[in-house]
């Protein structure tokens, strides 16, 4: 996949104002050759925000995101549960108990030196939080094929394998600021809140490794729109569609900022259950193109069995 090879060798890294500029000029102009002309929503706030718009999500009967900024490097992975979230919780505890020691030694040595119990709390809660801090704001991971450059490619390719004469049945937004909290997305469902309420959201998120894909179905039922995810996407070969809903599975991610938002994931499975390997370590190195085409091949089926009667429902 060209897109995907380009990204991964020039823009790999999206994290910093310049590198997220460099990556906007680029997908302007791949936007504008794969026949959608895309401009940039900014927003202001807690943190800044430039979301890529391409087509015309008010016209459009499904609209495909992912989130294009890129993440800072941990030492351990951010290892991921979506159908088991205590498991989540249980996993991720190891790497906050090691904060909580590294704050407690610091202040208890602090204490020891100087006498001044002061002193304990602000060594605790300076190595502690400085410690949470670079989760967020620490040196950026030079590697991010899953997390989420899969996502960010597979827009590129779903513009381009769709037929001309489907193409005004979809957008696409390249979301900002989802490693920050979600905030482009937020920040977009606020300034549009018919799309955040009716929308067909479809966010793609670490599609890359892994041939579980989970197919997570907003809450609220919707028996349409669950059999157009099982018509569009089905069992091929390798790759197994795990059909699910957001009652029974967290996935965290922009889709969460709309009322009807789908996820879409790629788990690998053990004896544990289906997880979401390697994401936010310098060992995200592995997104196959073959789970790329088969998430895109699934949306442009979705995309063809739209009607223009499915933009009339609320």
């Amino acid at each position: 996949m060209e897109i995907l090879n380009e990204l991964l060798e020039k823009y790999q890294v999206r994290r910093t104002k310049a590198q997220k500029t460099a990556f906007l000029e680029f997908a302007q102009e791949a936007c504008a050759k794969r026949g959608y002309e895309a401009r940039i929503e900014e927003y202001k706030g807690s943190r800044k925000s430039r979301n890529l718009v391409a087509g015309d999500p008010e016209k459009a009967l499904v609209i495909f995101t992912a989130h294009y900024d890129t993440c800072a490097e941990m030492p351990v992975p951010n290892l991921i549960f979506p159908k088991n979230m205590p498991l989540t919780f249980l996993v991720q505890m190891p790497l906050v108990l090691v904060m909580l020691a590294l704050g407690l030694g610091t202040g208890l040595l602090l204490w020891h030196v100087t006498g001044n119990e002061l002193m304990y709390s602000l060594g605790f809660l300076t190595v502690y939080f400085g410690l949470f801090a670079l989760i967020f704001f620490g040196p950026a991971n030079r590697h991010t094929a899953n997390d989420n450059t899969s996502g960010t490619a597979s827009l590129f390719r779903i513009m381009e394998m769709l037929p001309e004469d489907q193409r005004k049945k979809a957008a696409f937004i390249f979301f900002d600021n989802e490693e920050f909290g979600k905030i482009g997305s937020q920040q977009y469902a606020k300034a549009h809140p018919d799309i955040k309420k009716n929308a067909l959201i479809v966010n793609l998120d670490c599609i890359g490794d892994g041939q579980h894909f989970l197919i997570v179905a907003p809450k609220k039922k919707d028996e349409a729109l669950e059999k157009l995810l099982l018509d569009s996407f089905q069992d091929q070969g390798e790759h197994k569609a795990i059909h699910c809903s957001a009652k029974n599975t967290h996935y965290n991610s922009d889709q969460l900022a709309f009322t009807k938002g789908t996820a879409i994931a790629a788990c690998r499975k053990n004896k544990l259950g289906y997880h979401v390997p390697r994401i936010h370590t310098r060992r995200d190195v592995i997104c196959e193109e073959s789970n790329l085409e088969y998430v895109c091949q699934g949306a442009v089926k979705m995309v063809d069995f739209l009607e223009v009667s499915w933009g009339n429902r609320k």
